[in-house]
């Protein structure tokens, strides 16, 4: 009986966001044509940041010339600030911005005016560009592998995966072997779809960093993500935490995994120390009743559906399943008895609880 399809899962109500102070005195200013109050850097990068997740482009942009005159030679902001263009893909704004300080970039925002230039189809200039930037750094190894890097990401991040190898290869000649072109190279192999030799480099970057618990981390994810390879996943996740690593999302991981490779009983445990470290945790409730019931263990699927109710008592199917596992345990009055309180206590959209009621009642009459 698998219950993950059933009904939405996420229990959470939703919030309401709440912004910094310094942000609404700030909004305040700009929102009434008013030269805003000098903030501290890190704040404008925050107020930045936030006008972007909140698509006020304008405002944003108004803001990033407010900091550039506050803060004209505090390169790090400048820095932040370009990476949030960068993330938000304004990349006429990142030229821009890379060229008023063309003659104070360091290496970080030449490797964003690549990823700039490729992203506006200038990939002519883009390599152009990025031979300059060979020559100026090719005696600090350093900024010469950043900017191989950055290259080598922005291919990949506009689908140019073959160019992206070349570079790639370029670099390893030029500068040996580095686990970051080896994650570069996985990325690739991962987007052309190349499963054999991806799983290849996988195992060389495991070889290289293998008591390393973010390799393992992000190995697995993309065992279990991008390879489909559920068994390897596990592996890299099981490894992880043989490292000492007690992240959640590591259980959340294994349980998942277990549960795809019928692994029930393992999920099982997983879900159990899952739910001691986070006692509510709703939606796992849902999962530890599709593994109980996997395995027939109908007085503990019990359990985590009344668990499962604490949190999302207007879910019907919630009342069948209780119903079904009571009804597997011989206890039809009492299956009969949940069935009616679901159909007092929810809409039963689609009748279910209904539709189970009478097929019990026709079934035992007398209980």
């Amino acid at each position: 009986m698998h219950l993950f399809n059933d009904f939405d899962m996420d229990f959470e109500e939703d919030g309401q966001e709440s912004f910094p102070d310094f942000y609404l005195e700030w909004d305040e200013s700009l929102s009434n044509n008013r030269s805003p109050h000098f903030v501290e850097s890190d704040e404008l990068c925050e107020i930045i940041e936030i006008y972007l997740n909140e698509s006020e482009l304008d405002k944003a942009r108004q803001s990033i010339r407010y900091a550039l005159h506050f803060y004209p030679n505090d390169l790090e902001m400048i820095y932040d600030i370009s990476i949030l263009l960068n993330d938000f893909e304004l990349w006429e704004d990142i030229l821009t911005l890379v060229e008023e300080y063309k003659e104070q970039a360091d290496v970080w925002m030449d490797g964003n005016k690549i990823c700039a230039l490729l992203h506006l189809g200038m990939e002519e200039d883009a390599f152009l560009l990025f031979q300059g930037m060979k020559s100026k750094y090719e005696n600090d190894s350093e900024s010469l592998s950043v900017i191989y890097q950055a290259m080598c990401e922005a291919l990949i991040e506009v689908d140019l995966f073959e160019a992206s190898l070349g570079v790639i290869n370029e670099a390893v000649e030029l500068m040996g072997e580095q686990v970051d072109f080896y994650w570069l190279k996985l990325q690739a192999f991962v987007s052309l779809e190349e499963k054999e030799k991806a799983v290849e480099i996988a195992e060389k970057i495991e070889q290289i960093n293998p008591w390393d618990t973010e390799t393992w981390l992000r190995i697995g994810a993309i065992y279990a993500d991008d390879l489909d390879e559920a068994e390897k996943a596990i592996d890299a996740f099981e490894f992880a935490e043989s490292l000492g690593s007690k992240q959640s999302y590591i259980t959340l991981r294994l349980i998942t995994l277990y549960e795809k490779q019928g692994i029930y009983f393992k999920a099982l445990e997983k879900i159990k120390v899952y739910l001691n470290e986070n006692e509510d945790a709703g939606p796992i409730h849902i999962l530890a009743i599709n593994m109980c019931s996997q395995l027939n263990l109908w007085e503990e699927a019990l359990h985590y559906v009344d668990e499962a109710l604490k949190f999302a008592p207007e879910i019907s199917l919630l009342y069948l399943y209780k119903s079904n596992f009571l009804a597997m345990l011989g206890e039809i009055q009492k299956a009969k008895s949940i069935l009616e309180e679901g159909i007092r206590k929810t809409d039963d959209s689609e009748g279910e609880l209904i539709k189970e009621f009478t097929k019990l009642q026709e079934q035992y009459p007398d209980n």
